[in-house]
């Protein structure tokens, strides 16, 4: 499981988005996982959105719809899981903290 940044979701190595060579299919795919994660971590864990709930639960569906047999929608991989849910809430605190550190580094 990897931080993807622009999204602030997770992905899997073996889900193959990065390597689309279609960066359209890969920018819309960053609503899915967003969408996704918010489905691991559960409605107690505020993890935002990328534009609004409905629509990042559309595009979700739409993906769903058009590529059923993706790896990324096993069940495993959205539903809930608090050991999973508490693992990505760590590493999104410690993004964070980074992505903070660095805009305010002075030149």
């Amino acid at each position: 499981m990897e931080h993807e940044g622009m999204s602030g979701a997770f992905i899997w190595e073996d889900e193959g988005l990065w390597e689309v060579r279609n960066h359209h299919l890969t920018d819309a795919f960053k609503y899915v996982i967003h969408h996704r994660m918010k489905l691991v971590v559960g409605s107690e864990n505020n993890v935002g959105v990328m534009r609004s709930k409905s629509f990042d639960k559309q595009i979700f569906q739409m993906a769903k719809k058009y590529f059923p047999n993706w790896i990324g929608f096993d069940k495993s991989r959205c539903s809930y899981n608090p050991e999973l849910a508490d693992r990505m809430m760590r590493i999104r605190k410690v993004a964070d903290w980074r992505f903070q550190k660095l805009l305010n580094e002075e030149y």
